[in-house]
């Protein structure tokens, strides 16, 4: 029941911004809203009031607001009339097409803040001591002959008395020099990053082998793996740290691999085979660690700052996406739809208001970058037919824009069904 009524609750807020943006937008320039749907057709129920029928459709994954004039298949009386949407100029029919990914945006940039105002969960070890856990093989950090248990001093002259701080100094590219206290003494290091890396500058935290969630469906889970076990050795091999024990599985897709468990005083075997992600190319489980969490709350401004920078970082993540997508560097395996959005709901809910805040911003997103692309149907692909009238200074043909349209329809359709498939095979063993 959590699931639903939060399923229903991101879709029904983001679908009433978007659509609401449209409308605040035509009303305010005096066009005739014909009707406001939030689902499309069957209609559930619905009332007019001022010239405008406000509906709740069956269908719940998406909405529209219907312009007079707007449907070109639909021509209106009176072309000439003001309150028609093929009568104003591009600027203000582009205006209103705008204003529904616009208002998504917006909302992504207003609810981020409220999750760091509202205090967010952080793990603990970021405001411990900076002592080396693990290193990763052939990182920065082994390369410059970090060991664990350094713990670092000063990040390029800063002194560091946290891992918060480390990470924060550590940011930048480029060359990075340390002040570490080891064994042998107090010594600087040189680090030489390397921006095509996927594992930082090497230095983590210590972390244990101890199982925190494990994935419904996943190999783990599949195998007998519970929360809470310790990984205690596998294949043989004795596992100290969270991070070695991820390493060994991240290297071995599609190899079985031997389990030592320790639950309740008790050790157990467990034969698991690592799924090998598409995308990444690594073999996976589907576990992830116990991590003990703290309540973090910012003050206003600092809360604006961090939710804006957080947003930011996220779109530079959907377009990074999206570009692998279109140079196939990305499988569309990795697309999810609306089955996934369901569970995903769920489990931000559960998981307490900000996590499930933190998600409908992240969703919000999503939808008003989307929206934006240049396909047909979509308010992207009507801003490009404005574009070109714009330009030429006359309409783009009704023909070739029903072609489009249709077009891209048909691809909408198709990616529905991809990503419909996506979520449907996730869920099926062995998948």
């Amino acid at each position: 029941m959590t699931t639903t009524i939060s399923f229903i609750i991101v879709l029904g807020v983001l679908i009433t911004v978007h659509e609401l943006g449209h409308f605040l937008v035509a009303k305010g320039i005096g066009l005739r809203v014909e009707r406001f749907s939030i689902g499309f057709p069957p209609k559930m129920f619905g009332f007019t009031w001022r010239e405008t029928e406000y509906c709740i459709s069956w269908i719940p994954l998406g909405g529209y607001v219907k312009i007079s004039g707007e449907n070109p298949e639909e021509p209106p009386e009176n072309p000439d009339d003001p309150k028609v949407f093929t009568s104003r100029p591009v600027h203000q029919r582009a205006a209103v097409i705008l204003a529904g990914p616009l208002m998504n945006l917006i909302l992504a940039f207003l609810i981020m803040p409220l999750v760091f105002f509202l205090g967010t969960s952080v793990p603990t070890y970021l405001e411990k001591a900076p002592v080396a856990g693990w290193i990763q093989p052939e990182s920065p950090a082994d390369k410059a002959g970090l060991s664990p248990g350094d713990r670092i001093l000063s990040v390029n002259g800063s002194e560091v008395r946290t891992w918060q701080d480390v990470l924060e100094k550590a940011s930048v590219d480029g060359s990075l020099w340390m002040e570490v206290a080891g064994a042998g003494g107090t010594r600087s290091v040189s680090l030489e990053q390397d921006p095509e890396g996927e594992s930082g500058i090497g230095i983590l935290p210590s972390m244990d082998p101890v199982i925190g969630f494990v994935v419904k469906g996943g190999e783990a889970e599949r195998a007998g793996i519970e929360e809470g076990d310790r990984v205690v050795a596998i294949g043989g091999i004795p596992v100290s740290d969270w991070n070695q024990m991820a390493r060994i599985i991240h290297n071995s897709p599609d190899k079985p691999l031997t389990f030592e468990i320790e639950r309740g005083g008790a050790h157990r075997t467990f034969s698991v085979t690592p799924k090998k992600d598409e995308g990444l190319g690594h073999g996976l489980i589907g576990i992830s660690p116990k991590t003990e969490t703290v309540t973090r709350r910012y003050g206003v401004a600092e809360s604006i700052r961090l939710g804006t920078a957080r947003n930011f970082e996220l779109l530079g993540l959907t377009f990074s996406f999206l570009w692998d997508l279109v140079t196939l560097n990305s499988s569309i395996k990795n697309l999810g739809g609306p089955i996934m959005i369901f569970q995903v709901s769920g489990q931000a809910a559960r998981a307490g208001l900000t996590q499930f805040l933190a998600f409908m911003a992240f969703l919000s997103l999503q939808l008003g970058v989307l929206n934006l692309l240049p396909i047909p149907v979509l308010d992207g692909g009507h801003l490009v037919f404005l574009g070109i009238e714009g330009v030429t200074r006359k309409p783009v043909n009704v023909n070739v824009r029903e072609t489009a349209q249709k077009v891209g329809f048909f691809f909408l359709i198709l990616l529905i069904l991809v990503i419909s498939y996506n979520d449907i095979a996730r869920l099926l063993p062995g998948k």
